[in-house]
């Protein structure tokens, strides 16, 4: 269980072995209506994880005082701050004293159409001279990291603002400097976003049996 934060960490878990829905009881009714509201059996599953997760890291009674800003952004009351995200087969869990965000994002054959209506022209050129998948999931989990942990979500479009795709520098965004890690994990790309330049800890695995002891 979580006992404090003095540097940022992040948490991973692996859905593939939560196919049975296990630990369902272990969720309050909030949560458990939130797994049941999705039609997909693999939404479903990461739902249940984040809810493991949150209860694994934070325990239940935190978990419990969890609110929510005006932009949707989950919030313990009494810290720290965190950020979730899933794609795929992942389920990640950002930690730390500060305002942080994380994405996650399954790495699939991305779109020029999109890429032209989320990124910049500067961006643009960046990724056309790459011409990776990989390229555009970098840019998109960083800006998406930054809208998160703003708190502000797709309130704050992502071509609205502009970021570096490479590590050690501040992205000046919302009147605040974000500095962004990546981290590429089994055809995933994980990015994280904080005030301050430190990268997270060596990510903590949490598996199956470890989300379901109490």
């Amino acid at each position: 269980m979580f006992r404090g934060i003095k540097c940022m960490k992040l948490y991973i878990s692996d859905i593939r072995g939560l196919f049975d829905l296990p630990g369902i009881s272990l969720l309050d009714a909030k949560r458990q209506d939130r797994v049941y509201r999705y039609r997909r059996l693999e939404d479903r599953v990461r739902c249940l994880t984040a809810g493991l997760m949150l209860q694994s890291v934070f325990g239940e009674d935190a978990v419990s005082s969890m609110t929510v800003s005006s932009f949707g952004k989950p919030i313990l009351p009494n810290g720290p701050c965190f950020n979730l995200s899933h794609s795929g087969n992942m389920v990640v869990l950002l930690a730390d004293e500060q305002p942080v965000g994380v994405d996650v994002e399954l790495i699939t054959p991305y779109s020029q159409t999109v890429a032209k209506k989320v990124f910049t022209a500067v961006e643009q050129s960046w990724l056309s001279r790459q011409a990776t998948d990989e390229a555009f999931f970098r840019l998109w989990t960083g800006k998406e990291a930054i809208m998160k942990a703003l708190g502000l979500g797709f309130h704050l479009p992502p071509e609205r603002f502009e970021i570096r795709p490479e590590e050690g520098f501040a992205n000046i965004v919302g009147g605040q400097s974000w500095y962004l890690h990546w981290l590429a994990l089994d055809a995933h790309i994980i990015c994280t976003a904080a005030e301050h330049p430190g990268r997270a800890e060596m990510p903590v695995w949490l598996s199956r049996n470890e989300l379901l002891s109490r």
